[in-house]
């Protein structure tokens, strides 16, 4: 009796069950062997970007293949350099910290997908809009607990619990010999928490009501995601004294009548603590605006150029005047000319 041929349809599907088992087995295999990336260069997790320059270039001369080369210190430069590639990146920094090396595997393939930005505002004074300078803001959020599924013990894993769900990519068969992927939802191993992160919003001179200070992947984290940005935008605080309308600077003030008259003169304080001098020897009229030159706000692209500052004076007259007062008065003014009828 001849023995059953094997039909290609029949191969084709071994051949793609061969291939998908191998492929979950490397996968498989790279987690259980993966290396730590901040021990490879000898810092602590979550080291900033200086930090991790000044480790890479003392190891990588350390073990550079021109004063080392034997073949273990010719591994240790490969390490080193692939280590410090990841996490100079900041997306695969990110996302090595909350997934581990699958998910920088998936973000090179393009299989990555990035979680939605969150936004906020920020209260600022006018101060901080004209001098600059840097501000504190909090933002509560889902941050991975990275190893605490393996430690959980580990102080730092106090208050972690299970992430939310992931998206994975996996292999269905669909007929004989026909394999799709297609995304699932799965239960996380990862564990996770909420925090208070403190960000510092560095503030420009001249910046705007309104303006936006953007925080890239500080939004929520969830293992193998890219996180999303948090958008802070700010809202200016109502000012006691200045009105600030695009790049000028209003104010108000009061000066009474026999100032309205014969001059007057008033020091301002302005947002940066140096004095502003304003006055006139000449008449006031009634709620006259005076414009002081370059004492506005800060240009934005320009900061050391200047708005300008409008000062609106009214009058205050007197309620009432003695007969001596009206005497002395009528003494002074001439005569009112006859008014025509209305």
């Amino acid at each position: 009796m001849a023995a059953a041929q094997e039909t290609p349809a029949a191969a084709a599907a071994a051949a793609d069950v061969e291939r998908i088992a191998r492929e979950a087995l490397e996968a498989e295999v790279d987690l259980l062997v993966e290396k730590d990336l901040y021990k490879i260069l000898g810092v602590r997790r979550g080291a900033k970007t200086e930090e991790l320059k000044k480790a890479y270039k003392k190891r990588s001369l350390k073990y550079h293949p021109d004063k080392n080369p034997d073949e273990d210190s010719k591994k240790k430069f490969a390490e080193v350099r692939d280590a410090y590639e990841i996490l100079n990146d900041p997306d695969k920094k990110i996302l090595y910290d909350t997934g581990g090396m699958e998910a920088v595997k998936k973000h090179e393939k393009g299989e990555i997908q990035k979680g939605d930005d969150v936004a906020a505002e920020m209260g600022t004074s006018l101060e901080d809009l004209y001098n600059g300078g840097t501000s504190k803001a909090s933002i509560n959020r889902r941050i991975v607990c990275r190893g605490c599924r393996v430690r959980p013990q580990s102080p730092k894993c106090q208050g972690c619990s299970r992430c939310p769900n992931e998206l994975k990519t996996v292999h269905v068969q669909v007929g004989p010999g026909m394999f799709m992927q297609q995304q699932q939802e799965v239960q996380s191993k990862e564990k996770c928490k909420h925090e208070d992160t403190i960000i510092d919003v560095h503030i420009e001179k001249g910046m705007k009501d309104g303006e936006q200070v953007t925080f890239p992947r500080m939004a929520e984290q969830k293992p193998g995601m890219l996180p999303g940005n948090v958008v802070l935008t700010l809202k200016q605080d109502k000012h006691v004294k200045f009105r600030r309308q695009g790049d000028d600077l209003h104010i108000n003030t009061q000066v009474g009548l026999r100032e309205a008259l014969l001059g007057w003169s008033q020091t301002v304080r302005h947002l940066d603590g140096h004095s502003v001098d304003i006055g006139t020897t000449s008449v006031t009229k009634p709620f006259q605006v005076f414009k002081i030159q370059g004492e506005g706000m800060p240009l934005r692209d320009d900061p050391s150029s200047f708005g300008h500052l409008y000062v609106r004076v009214e009058i205050v007259f007197p309620k009432t005047l003695t007969s001596e007062q009206q005497q002395q008065l009528t003494s002074v003014f001439a005569p009112a000319a006859p008014r025509p009828e209305l």
